[in-house]
């Protein structure tokens, strides 16, 4: 079956980013807020009321600082719907992409005609009820110094640089832009200009990860609003159409023993996104791609197949700025705009929507008419990502 113009994207709200309480005695927002803020916006966004959404779809992604069991319903009681249907995004990082094919493929067998995904969270405000680890994580990765996400990426850089020759320039040409991009986007967080040199004497975090390299955590709240196309013609701004999408989870480059670190489901769910899109790498005009750290934006372009692996040459000469070659992180990604914890997934898929509508203001790519989004979530530990998917959107069906 294929998606490819069987809904669209026809709203997007999304709140400031901030730290609020990080520090004692600061006022505070709290997951319930963000989540109001958000879905109000993307309402507004669309030319819909609440009342639109009863009977309908709703689409709750859970955070890990605020996770239970019936989520959706409560996402649900929070915002006053009652949806015929409700899902549930449990892929982590990945799942604002994953819920845009699954809640394109409920609108295409006509069990509804809109649907709105959501997500917040406030690890700031909220510390959250205290989670106990994985049991291999508690007896095989931490009492050996592995001590979450920071620590497997520094192997995974560590061994794309043994194998590529990929050096601090490598990657911070990719950091430089993507924080230049964030100087032109009034929502970043970030957006003091940084230099090459600024990036190469950031504080070590994991060695070989430093400061620049790693996703900025934060409290936000993120909404958008997906609709059969008889539905999207009907409403306020243009329709951005789900062209192609793709799915894989538990990816395994190679024996699961032994994978390969440095290949990642995107390549399977990418290939599955440009097959059902029928569109090329040439045809793509830019591209947002989930960056909790900056090595896996590089191992995402190499996984998509704009570049062969390893391809310094490639990153060595390529722009990718908003106006050059292949522009990447056209907002300034999670790394410089904030992650509020899984909710960070959505980022993307707003700014792809804002870029095909012509929306990108003093970052916007000239003449955009497709782009391509991803997601990750579950960073596992000898292998690469748990859950990937990756979209492409266009201007036009």
């Amino acid at each position: 079956m294929s998606l490819r113009g069987k809904a669209a994207i026809v709203g997007i709200g999304e709140t400031p980013a901030d730290r609020l309480g990080a520090k004692a005695g600061e006022p505070r927002k709290f997951t319930a807020e963000y989540l109001s803020w958000a879905v109000r916006l993307a309402l507004e966004d669309a030319g819909l009321t609440k009342k639109d959404l009863d009977g309908q779809g709703l689409a709750a992604i859970y955070t890990t600082n605020h996770s239970q069991p019936f989520w959706p319903e409560e996402a649900a009681a929070i915002l006053g719907v009652s949806p015929a249907v409700s899902l549930a995004g449990g892929n982590g990082g990945a799942s604002a992409v994953s819920l845009l094919g699954h809640a394109a493929a409920m609108i295409g067998a006509g069990i509804v005609d809109l649907i709105l995904v959501v997500s917040a969270a406030a690890p700031f405000s909220e510390r959250g009820r205290a989670r106990m680890e994985p049991a291999d994580t508690r007896d095989f990765e931490m009492p050996f110094g592995v001590m979450g996400p920071n620590c497997k990426i520094s192997f995974v850089m560590s061994r794309y640089m043994h194998e590529s020759g990929m050096t601090a320039d490598h990657f911070g040409k990719i950091a430089v832009t993507a924080r230049y991009h964030a100087t032109l986007n009034p929502d970043a967080y970030l957006r003091k200009p940084l230099t090459l040199d600024e990036y190469k004497s950031g504080r070590l975090i994991s060695d070989p990860i430093r400061l620049y390299d790693c996703v900025l955590p934060a409290n936000g709240g993120k909404a958008y609003i997906i609709a059969s196309p008889e539905r999207a013609k009907t409403l306020r701004k243009p329709p951005v159409h789900l062209l192609g999408w793709g799915e894989r989870n538990n990816a395994s480059a190679g024996p699961r023993s032994h994978a390969n670190p440095l290949i990642t489901g995107i390549r399977e769910s990418g290939n599955a996104a440009f097959e059902m899109a029928g569109v090329s790498r040439g045809d793509v005009d830019f591209v947002g791609l989930y960056d909790d750290y900056v090595p896996i934006i590089m191992l995402q372009i190499e996984d998509l197949g704009f570049c062969g692996k390893n391809d310094r040459a490639f990153f060595e000469k390529t722009d990718f700025t908003f106006k050059g070659d292949l522009p990447v992180q056209t907002g300034g990604g999670m790394i410089n705009c904030g992650q509020p914890s899984t909710t960070g997934g959505m980022l993307h898929v707003i700014e792809a929507v804002r870029q095909l509508r012509g929306d990108g203001g003093a970052r916007q790519v000239p003449d955009a008419t497709v782009g391509l989004v991803t997601g990750l979530g579950a960073v596992n530990y000898g292998r690469n990502f748990g859950c990937t998917a990756t979209a492409i959107l266009g201007k036009t069906a």
